[in-house]
């Protein structure tokens, strides 16, 4: 916001003095803000940053440290290179998680300014930088991502560029790709520790609201514009000055997928005090507690995490309700709920090796892990082994598998899934008999029987199959089970003579596993014989066996016969 008259102060004061506080909350329970004291009032060029332990305040010619222990301290002025105050509007601040806070000096309308300093927090002194390349304005921004810090840099009067410093060679670089659109008051952006930094776009015309919420991928070096900041239900609608972006999953496991946010005064200046938190995975906003008190007027980020809170600095003019210096802060709730995990095993026999997927899902600030065991093995992960795979055959695999969110929270008891079911070899067939096994006479049936075995699942059917000379257009007959005998049996109806009949059998288990017995593809055949051909069989052995005796007679030796009369005599003769 540049420097305005006194007939807009006083619209402000009697806006804010006539409005509610009351102002319905999307989760009320436990969420709520603290007053923690009074410290300093706001000014033109202002910031917060929070390093976990501390909060820090730039101000015009000032900076200051609060924790809750020692309060409020007022630490070494910045250097302030050029006339009037060192800090002006589009003072941005990052910490890089270590010993230094890297800020944007900012500047006003008709200023050129490019200072860029970093703070040592142990030594309580300031260093000189590089200077930005392109001059800086109230939509500046910072964020330090490892070794670089990322920047806004421009505002309404100016372009808005995305730079990247590195902090190795002291230099600037506009590499990385523009915002999608000029950026303004109550801009800002945050770092989640992963591929993505997050922006609110802040106000740019000051006529129009806007709630546009970007995201950079680092890799892909491209913007992408997300869900809308829901900063509209209530008067004209905006983000503005004092829009601020802070994400404590650095700090707090159970918060990685979120990003809180203060949306600043409406476009049309209304001093504003609603704050919103943004879950990352689902894209998606929900609206928090109201700060006790209106910020705006003022450029530049209010919000700092330390000591498990997060505080939100006023930063407006000692005439505001308040006092323009209230402090207060935000429990993060801690994360207590353990995840949930579900499986999509279907409880149904399967023949091939399957895998089991594992959903895991939780309320807080997301899953970590997943792990499982396999017929009590050895404890495997779902992001190192991949889902559980089972291989073993049985009617009774166990699987136990459970998850743990990011503040260590684990699902507790664990999962048990047994009798997870896999069978993976078909029945087994003998070969069959028949009967009769040859010679089979026209129209006669024949009884084929065979055994038949499945070991873990059971035989489910068996059928025979038969097709007649070689026709390829083959019967199907179930085979019954004859549990005296304990083999399946069914019966080939008779044919006519000449007849050449091909049989297999196939056998289902449970499981639905096959397995077919058709002599290696050669099938089991039988002929059906001609009528005649017993009838000639017949007279064929009746023939031979008179040759035989007319064979045998002839070849027997003769012996002398004496007539009845000679027989007689010669007995007579001797008398």
């Amino acid at each position: 916001m540049g420097n305005r008259g006194a007939t807009l102060i006083l619209l402000m004061i009697l806006s804010f003095s006539l409005t509610t506080f009351q102002v319905p909350l999307a989760n009320a329970a436990e969420d709520s803000w603290v007053w923690v004291g009074n410290t300093v009032t706001g000014a033109w060029g202002e910031a917060v940053v929070g390093t976990g332990d501390a909060i820090y305040i730039a101000r015009k010619l000032n900076f200051y440290s609060y924790n809750p222990v020692g309060g409020l301290t007022t630490l070494a002025n910045p250097p302030n290179p050029d006339s009037g105050d060192a800090f002006k509007t589009g003072t941005a601040l990052a910490w890089d998680f270590g010993d230094y806070i890297y800020a944007l000096y900012g500047a006003a309308t008709s200023d050129n300014r490019k200072w860029f300093y970093r703070y040592s927090i142990s030594d309580d002194c300031w260093e000189v930088l590089a200077n930005t390349t392109v001059d800086q304005g109230e939509g500046d921004s910072l964020a330090c991502v490892g070794s670089s810090i990322y920047a806004t840099i421009g505002g309404e009067q100016r372009p808005t560029y995305f730079m990247r410093y590195d902090v190795s060679t002291d230099s600037w670089s506009d590499t990385p790709a523009d915002p999608p659109a000029g950026m303004g008051d109550g801009a800002s952006l945050v770092w989640t520790g992963g591929d993505f930094l997050y922006a609110l776009r802040g106000e740019f015309d000051e006529t129009s609201p806007l709630y546009d919420f970007w995201r950079y991928s680092l890799s892909g070096n491209i913007w992408t514009a997300m869900t809308d900041i829901p900063a509209d239900d209530d008067g004209e609608g905006g983000v503005g000055d004092g829009g601020s972006l802070i994400y404590v999953g650095s700090w707090l496991t159970n918060q990685a997928d979120y990003i809180y946010a203060l949306s600043g005064n409406q476009v049309l200046e209304s001093p504003d005090n609603r704050t919103y938190r943004y879950t990352i995975s689902l894209d998606s906003w929900e609206r928090l507690a109201d700060i006790p008190f209106k910020v705006g007027y003022y450029v530049g980020c209010r919000l700092g995490y330390a000591d498990g809170y997060i505080y939100a600095w006023q930063g407006t003019p000692s005439t505001w309700t308040g006092g323009g210096d209230d402090l207060v802060k935000y429990e993060v709730v801690p994360d207590i709920t353990p995840p949930t995990t579900i499986d999509d095993y279907d409880k149904v026999w399967h023949t091939t090796d399957f895998t089991i997927t594992l959903v895991a899902t939780d309320v807080g600030g997301g899953v970590a892990e997943t792990y499982y065991k396999i017929n009590d093995g050895t404890i495997q992960t779902v992001s190192t082994n991949g889902e559980p795979f089972i291989t073993t055959e049985s009617a009774n695999n166990k699987l136990e598998y459970w998850s743990i969110d990011n503040a260590d929270n684990e699902e507790l008891p664990h999962k048990i899934l047994t009798e997870i079911k896999l069978d993976k070899t078909a029945p087994t067939i003998d070969t069959p008999s028949q009967i009769p096994e040859i010679d089979v006479a026209p129209y006669q049936e024949v009884n084929v029987s065979v055994n038949v075995n499945d070991s873990l699942t059971a035989v489910k059917n068996v059928t025979l199959s038969y097709s007649l000379n070689d026709s390829g257009l083959w019967n199907d007959l179930p085979m019954t089970l004859n549990s005296t005998a304990g083999v399946y049996e069914a019966i080939i109806p008779g044919q006519p003579e000449n007849t050449d009949v091909n049989y297999t059998i196939a056998a289902y288990d449970n499981a639905g596993n096959y397995n077919v017995e058709d002599k290696s593809g050669q099938y089991y055949v039988y002929h059906v014989v001609p009528e005649f051909l017993s009838w000639a069989l017949i007279f064929f052995i009746l023939t031979a066996l008179a040759v035989a005796v007319a064979i045998y007679m002839t070849k027997t030796p003769k012996t002398d016969v004496i007539p009845r009369s000679q027989q007689i005599k010669t007995k007579s003769t001797a008398n």
